[in-house]
């Protein structure tokens, strides 16, 4: 990775020179608007019409998009490119953000190699109009360039934009292009010159509903007397359409295609066959309204909120389970435990700010590794938990991970190192404790120590018995 950062950044200071021996032949762009995310497919030619060797290409996106990256990936015949953050170059225009993948072999003078890139973009989509009523359709725009703004010359390209639903408001015309149906194309063009932008704007129908949760967290704690707990915590928000003046609950009931169109009214969520103790509540207590399915190969959990949830509303909860412990803990041969376990929140179709994941391991565990199989921008954390007879304390290890989406829920695993003697410890606290205590009244009674009531004590107890 740091060879690539040098090379990125020697390239930027080539500027111009250096791209120009590159050129794209041919763009084909697919961009998918059909919920609450933005779901992109490039295919790209890339010839090298230049006299040396290049070792990498550079991607750009405009409008600040990248900021809004969850997943970028590029392919190379079925091998994912390494890649770097790039400067943009001096040429681009205002706002374009670019990345550097290393091809997987250099591309000689002539040769052709044929790339993919696929990615997810997170709140790029914004309600217009900002408020409607409970019966509105909720309608969305989408900003970005009809042609891809590349820092390479481009002989043709073409962009659909895939809605899901053909009631268009409308969309910028940028010739040739027309809407078919839920489809809006652009192009073929012919000839584009490095780093053109064509902004377009797409407004549309939008019936997604917009589960955005700013912070979730992610708690697992392990006991090697066999179980294994999990606990997450929820901040739903709605972030379509934020809905005002009145709603009515029956319209809801009775005519929710109409007055519940774009509202949160359940989640779905996904557990191993064996878990077991599901519960799901909030600050009120326990709600009822929910629904677990136990089958062979999974358990189903449909959650649904004490009311639904509409634009610019906000919701608190709690979902655990349990795990029986031999489900996620095996003994590795080198003699360490080894914790595996998806690295993401259960339920699915969130776009999560901020996901933190904390692993609390039993007391007495050390040596704790983390592996997870995607980049972290602040590398994991470790501190310590006290819970109920903890003398030394719980290691805990944190991960933090921005834009998280269903996508990145990739396996995480904790190796560790414990000794079973350790599970004698609460044992023998507990004994010691109760053997002071018996220890101390036997030799409070064998000193002749007795409790004596006062003489005003004594004298009603007379009293009383006379």
């Amino acid at each position: 990775m740091a060879a690539l950062i040098v090379l990125v950044l020697a390239a930027a200071m080539c500027a111009p020179a250096a791209r120009a021996q590159l050129v794209i032949e041919d763009v084909q762009r697919r961009i998918d608007l059909t919920s609450f995310r933005a779901g992109f497919q490039t295919k790209l030619t890339v010839r090298n019409g230049g006299q040396t060797a290049a070792e990498s290409v550079l991607l750009c996106f405009p409008n600040g998009l990248l900021d809004h990256a969850a997943v970028i990936e590029t392919g190379d015949g079925g091998t994912k490119l390494k890649w770097a953050v790039a400067l943009p170059p001096a040429d681009a225009p205002a706002g374009v953000g670019c990345r550097a993948f290393q091809l997987a072999a250099p591309l000689g003078p002539g040769a052709k190699v044929s790339l993919q890139s696929e990615g997810l973009f997170t709140h790029v989509l914004q309600p217009k109009p900002a408020k409607i009523k409970q019966n509105e359709p909720q309608r969305v725009v989408y900003q970005d360039s009809a042609v891809l703004v590349s820092p390479y010359a481009v002989e043709q390209q073409s962009t659909e934009i895939v809605l899901g639903t053909s009631n268009t408001a409308s969309f910028t015309a940028v010739p040739p292009s027309k809407q078919s149906g839920s489809v809006v194309q652009y192009g073929p063009y012919q000839s584009t010159a490095p780093f053109t932008l064509q902004p377009i704007s797409v407004l549309y129908e939008n019936s997604s509903p917009f589960a955005h949760v700013p912070e979730l967290e992610r708690e697992i704690e392990i006991s090697h007397w066999g179980q294994v707990y999990f606990e997450e915590r929820y901040t739903l928000r709605h972030a379509g359409a934020q809905v005002v003046g009145e709603w009515s609950r029956y319209d809801v009931m009775t005519k929710p295609a109409e007055f519940a169109r774009a509202a949160i009214l359940g989640l779905s969520a996904t557990l191993p066959p064996t878990a077991h103790s599901l519960y799901y509540r909030d600050a009120i207590g326990n709600i009822s309204s929910s629904e677990a399915r136990f089958g062979a190969d999974q358990v189903s959990v449909q959650l649904q909120p004490r009311y639904p949830l509409f634009g610019g509303w906000l919701v608190k909860f709690l979902f655990g389970w349990s795990l029986p412990l031999q489900n996620c803990v095996t003994k590795m041969p080198t003699g360490r435990m080894a914790f595996v376990a998806p690295l993401g929140p259960a339920v699915h179709g969130l776009v999560v700010d901020q996901l933190t994941v904390r692993v609390v391991l039993p007391e007495g565990a050390r040596g704790a590794k983390v592996e997870v199989g995607l980049p972290l921008e602040v590398p994991p954390e470790q501190g310590l938990k006290y819970t109920y007879l903890d003398v030394m304390g719980r290691p805990v290890v944190v991960l933090r991970i921005s834009n998280y989406v269903d996508e990145l829920n990739l396996p995480l695993k904790v190796e560790y190192t414990y000794s079973s003697l350790g599970l004698l410890q609460k044992p023998l606290l507990l004994v010691a404790v109760f053997g002071a205590i018996f220890a101390a009244a036997i030799a409070l009674n064998r000193s002749g120590a007795a409790l004596k009531g006062s003489p005003s004590t004594q004298a009603v107890g007379k009293q009383h018995a006379s």
